[in-house]
């Protein structure tokens, strides 16, 4: 016998309950991106992040950061569309090293901080719809090899865009659904 059948012959009460609730409960969730979730700008949220538009970002992290917000917001597929909404946001960055080689004095590893302030306001009005602050870390390996550790730290800063992306995108997604 298994534990289902053991549970329906046992307690078949709570197990009509649970599904009772289950069901109830099933009604009032909706996906974040579907046709049917309103946005606060009007719209459904799809919508509404297709109609972001991502200024440029100063500093190496900030380039990688709005490449990668432009594509999470519409795929770089409609630059053409009017945009209702505009995501601001400036980058910081700094470095934690992890562990030092004490025989050479070098570091064998470090963590890139990255830091993002955010801001999505209306393009019109400048009224402020959502703003926050995202942090990401992303450790690498330092080497001998002067180009080597020159490129792990290139691919953490663009591991750390990439997350802090998927971090705003997440947010903003958010803020934008109403009630």
């Amino acid at each position: 016998m298994s534990s289902s059948e053991t549970m329906t012959r046992r307690h078949p009460l709570a197990f009509a309950a649970a599904l009772g609730l289950a069901a109830l409960v099933g009604g009032c969730f909706q996906p974040l991106y579907g046709e049917g979730t309103v946005s606060r700008v009007g719209g459904n949220v799809r919508n509404a992040m297709l109609g972001i538009e991502v200024p440029e970002i100063k500093g190496l992290v900030g380039h990688y950061l709005r490449n990668e917000l432009v594509f999470e917001f519409d795929g770089g597929g409609e630059p053409d569309r009017q945009k209702i909404l505009k995501l601001t946001a400036t980058t910081k960055e700094s470095l934690e090293v992890i562990t030092v080689d004490y025989a050479n004095g070098r570091a064998d590893s470090a963590v890139l901080i990255a830091t993002a302030d955010w801001q999505l306001t209306r393009a019109g009005s400048n009224e402020v719809i959502a703003s926050g602050q995202s942090v990401v870390r992303a450790p690498y390996e330092r080497s001998q090899q002067r180009f080597a550790s020159l490129r792990a730290a290139r691919d953490a800063q663009l591991r750390a865009a990439k997350n802090l992306a998927q971090l705003i995108k997440a947010r903003v997604a958010a803020s934008l659904v109403s009630g």
